[in-house]
């Protein structure tokens, strides 16, 4: 289950694609441009990816595919803890 982050009230995408920079702001792309919707900063955790959900809103999920940097073995899913 996705956990909200920041109530937007993005419209539902018809042609087009948002998606979240690093520095939290949000973008709508479309053929090739990208148009600045949402640019009210946040602190992004690591761990986690950052998508706009269905109502439109900022959300987040832990990142089940991130890997230690010196290993590279999977963590367990929604921690940071190796899976063994």
């Amino acid at each position: 289950m996705s956990e909200v982050v920041t109530k937007i009230g993005l419209p539902k995408p018809e042609g087009f694609l948002y998606f979240v920079e690093m520095d939290g702001t949000v973008w709508k792309h479309v053929g090739g441009e990208k148009e600045l919707v949402y640019d009210k900063k946040f602190e992004r955790e690591s761990g986690y990816l950052y998508f706009i959900d269905l109502n439109g809103d900022l959300a987040r999920l832990p990142n089940l595919q991130m890997r230690d940097p010196e290993t590279n073995e999977l963590y367990k899913p929604g921690s940071q803890v190796i899976e063994k």
